[in-house]
Formats: C-alpha cells, sequence, structure tokens
C-alpha cells in the first residue's frame, strides 16, 4: 500500500479492497485499516470473497476448525494483529473467525459466499466425517452423494446461513451474497462473477457494483435450492451465458 499510495493512489476518490479465500479473509481482517490509509478519498468499501471461514460451535468438526486456524494464527504469527476488541473478550485464536469480528468493521464490507461452500465442506468437516477417500465420488460428482453426506452438507449450509444472517445486518453499508453452487471463490472466476452465479436476479459483478456505487443495496441468500448445486460450465456454454448477460 505505500508503493501504491506513493504512486498515486493517495489521489484516488473510488477505493476498493477485495480478495477471495485467504484473500477474503485478510480482506476482513484489513477492511478498516485500508480505510484509514486513504482519509480523502470520497468511497472506500471492501468485498470479501469465499472468505468468512466458519467457527460454527454448535457444528461437527469444532475441535478440528479451531486447531486448524490456531495453526494459521501461529504460522503467520497474528495472535497481535488480530482485532483487539475480538481479542479483549476472548481466545484470540477465535479472532481470526469473521463470525467473531466482522460485526466490529466500521468501512462498507460486502460478503460473496456459497451456502454450500466447497473449501470449507471438504478441508474443514469432511477431515471429521471418514475423510476424503471416502467422500471423493461425492464431491467429485455431487449426484452421488448419499443421503447421509447430503444431510452433513445440509447442515452445514444451514448453520452458515444463520452465522452470516446473524453477523451481517441488513444496513446499506452491508452486501451480502449467498448463492447454492457448490464452489469457492468467484471474483477472478468469469463463471462465478459475471455469468451464470445469480440471486435475486443479479450476477455477482451486478450486485457488489450497484451496491458500491449506491445505486441499491444488495443483501440476498438463495433460498430456492434446498441441495449444491454444480454450477461449473463447459466454455462455450459459458460464453453464450456471458453473452446473453450482457
Amino acid at each position: 500500500m505505500d508503493d501504491l499510495l506513493a504512486k498515486g493512489m493517495k489521489n484516488a476518490d473510488n477505493a476498493i479492497l477485495s480478495g477471495g479465500s485467504a484473500g477474503g479473509l485478510a480482506t476482513t481482517l484489513n477492511c478498516d485499516k485500508f480505510r484509514g490509509l486513504l482519509p480523502n478519498a470520497g468511497r472506500v468499501k471492501c468485498v470479501a470473497d469465499s472468505g468468512t471461514f466458519l467457527h460454527g460451535k454448535h457444528l461437527i468438526g469444532t475441535k478440528y476448525r479451531e486447531n486448524y486456524f490456531a495453526h494459521v494464527v501461529q504460522t503467520h504469527e497474528l495472535a497481535k494483529r488480530l482485532p483487539t476488541k475480538c481479542t479483549s473478550k476472548m481466545d484470540s485464536n477465535l479472532c481470526i473467525f469473521p463470525e467473531n469480528f466482522i460485526r466490529d468493521i466500521q468501512t462498507p464490507l460486502f460478503v460473496v459466499e456459497a451456502g454450500f461452500e466447497k473449501f470449507q465442506t471438504e478441508d474443514l468437516m469432511i477431515p471429521v466425517l471418514g475423510g476424503k477417500t471416502q467422500w471423493n465420488s461425492c464431491t467429485t460428482n455431487l449426484t452421488l452423494c448419499n443421503s447421509t453426506q447430503l444431510h452433513y452438507m445440509k447442515d452445514f449450509r444451514a448453520v452458515f446461513v444463520k452465522t452470516l444472517r446473524k453477523v451481517i445486518d441488513k444496513s446499506s453499508s452491508r452486501g451480502l451474497f449467498v448463492h447454492s453452487c457448490y464452489r469457492h471463490g468467484h471474483i477472478d472466476l468469469r463463471d462465478g462473477w459475471a455469468c451464470s452465479t445469480k440471486v435475486a436476479n443479479k450476477t455477482i459483478g451486478k450486485a457488489v457494483a450497484d451496491w458500491y456505487f449506491d445505486r441499491s443495496p444488495f443483501h440476498a441468500i438463495d433460498h430456492q435450492h434446498k441441495l449444491p448445486q454444480n454450477c461449473t460450465l463447459p466454455e462455450d456454454e459459458l460464453v453464450k451465458k456471458c453473452l446473453s448477460s450482457y
């Protein structure tokens, strides 16, 4: 940021901080700091993509997720860099979970998530449910998931959506886009950002743009689909869908 500010970003009227996955988590952690670096900008907002990693203390695998992210905190020496409003109330290792600090963020923030979040399902829940080998046929082909596997995936979605609704209010400074595709990450993928994934008849790109430029707020969760959806399109179908969406 020092380099960008020196090159002219200090004169920006509009600025946006965004990232996906680990970068989505970093976006929420650094959103207010980013705003503080641009005191003269008229519009500064943040978009966190697939970075709301769930603690979910009442969801299976809680201890596994706690240990997983405790190692992240330790590896990157984050304990003293996590939000102090959170660390003053609970174990600092728990303050890397956005649900424990996201309400304290003052800068406008838009969160993009998959209700059936692929990474969190496969890497943070499945390891305590028999492991990836037992789940491989399901996670590579959703039509092969058995009733037990679908039950756990729906449980994850229920807790995840409930948590997001609890910590992200419907004020104009907050945006929320939750779809039902089984995926992780959107910003750097055309099919996720601009074309195939829609909620309330808007793509992610359209919803974020309208929110960012104060044209209209957006706070929507797809409740139409009760099961995870495969939204990946072949390139030829993707091109057609992209063209039609424009």
